[in-house]
């Protein structure tokens, strides 16, 4: 099997904070803008890029509110990665290339908290992150696939988790060390995550941390090797 390698990718940090941010809020839109407009290059790559929902020019305030967050969410996705793919940031969104990120957030709907966005960022990393892969001519693991599997292992646990692009990530590691039988018959036994970490080879563990550690890092988040609960 393939050493699973998670990169270190440099992400959008306003972009980041708000998909990490619960919008459940009645304002939402306007901590989307506030979050925005304190970056004043990012402020006008969006607002010409979204130029197309502004028919009376009424700024980039009043299309995040015509969009809603979700919309305005995958078209601001879809313009790093233009970026990232082509060199140049966009003059109009392209939402084909959102669609398996769009893809990734739907497979976990059932398993996350729906007023953050943390199953999106996931998406949004791996999506970068694989990019990044391919881009270096050294690196010949491929993409970063997260199984069907997946998800039918985390029907059997019941709930909902805030962050859920953690725990992905984890299950993820147990089932590439486990094998997706053997950690199906361990969670269906309410064995506790906690329970299986000891259990898992010195190179599965070692692997896990590295990957952990890079992902924590591109979207500037620390919070797991603080605190137990995820």
């Amino acid at each position: 099997m393939n050493k699973l390698h998670f990169p270190l990718v440099t992400l959008p940090k306003e972009f980041v904070v708000l998909l990490k941010t619960n919008l459940s809020l009645v304002s939402q839109s306007s901590i989307v803008f506030d979050t925005i407009k304190t970056n004043k290059a990012l402020y006008m790559i969006c607002e010409q890029a979204l130029a197309e929902f502004d028919e009376n020019q009424r700024g980039l305030e009043n299309i995040i509110t015509v969009l809603g967050w979700s919309n305005f969410r995958d078209r601001m996705a879809s313009i790093f990665i233009s970026k990232k793919l082509y060199g140049n940031f966009p003059t109009k969104t392209n939402m084909e290339l959102v669609d398996d990120i769009k893809t990734i957030e739907t497979k976990f709907s059932d398993h996350g908290v729906n007023s953050f966005s943390r199953a999106f960022l996931l998406g949004f990393y791996l999506k970068m992150a694989n990019i990044e892969l391919h881009e270096r001519e050294s690196e010949q693991q491929g993409q970063i696939l997260i199984p069907d599997e997946i998800g039918t292992l985390l029907k059997l646990s019941h709930g909902r988790s805030e962050k859920i692009d953690w725990l992905v990530i984890i299950v993820l590691h147990l089932q590439r060390s486990f094998g997706p039988k053997s950690l199906m018959n361990h969670i269906g036994s309410a064995r506790k995550l906690n329970e299986l970490y000891p259990l898992m080879s010195p190179e599965s563990r070692e692997m896990m941390h590295e990957n952990l550690l890079a992902y924590g890092a591109s979207i500037n988040e620390s919070e797991l090797f603080l605190y137990e609960k995820i």
